[in-house]
């Protein structure tokens, strides 16, 4: 009743429900594996804010969600495999080498971080999962220019934007520097 074809989870749902939802009602799911973003348990620890540079969270990140893509890699419906929620608004983490930069340029420094480990992810469900196409949910087109840099593995943007009434220039941005697909994740 709501006209839609497609939904994006911040949970894992079974997958038999997704196939269900897909045969009956023609609807995809976008999984939205969130990588951290509110935190994580590592080697039975609570880790926040995720420091995206830390070998051992970045070796748990990454088998975390390659056990999502071999979860749903068969599951009819599935549409996307998404990565992320706003994690580039978190990057509040510190690490000695980092915090020796000027404060302007600390987030960018963590932010490379951030999308070389999301590179590896889809680059890994590419090999796991070619069917399905991958991408990351990005606060608005913040750090653009890295995704280009450190992302060629992504298929498709999504992106949690909130700017009114109107895109402003966030088609003719991502066009220009991005040129791939774009989708609201929020908006």
């Amino acid at each position: 009743n709501a006209g839609i074809n497609a939904i994006r989870t911040f949970t894992m749902p079974p997958p038999k429900w997704i196939y269900y939802i897909y045969k009956t009602y023609g609807i995809r799911i976008m999984i939205n594996d969130m990588m951290g973003r509110y935190g994580m348990t590592v080697r039975g620890r609570w880790v926040f804010p995720t420091d995206y540079s830390d070998p051992e969270v970045r070796a748990a990140l990454k088998e975390q969600a390659i056990g999502v893509i071999e979860k749903y890699k068969n599951v009819p419906g599935v549409l996307f495999f998404f990565f992320g929620n706003e994690s580039n608004y978190g990057l509040e983490w510190k690490s000695t080498e980092i915090e020796n930069l000027p404060v302007g340029e600390r987030h960018a420094a963590k932010a490379r971080f951030l999308y070389s480990m999301w590179e590896e992810v889809m680059k890994e469900s590419k090999t796991r999962a070619p069917h399905i196409p991958t991408g990351i949910v990005n606060g608005d087109i913040q750090y653009i220019d890295l995704i280009k840099e450190l992302c060629p593995s992504l298929d498709v943007l999504g992106a949690n934007v909130y700017r009114g009434v109107s895109a402003t220039d966030l088609w003719e941005r991502v066009k220009k520097i991005l040129d791939k697909p774009f989708v609201f994740t929020e908006f």
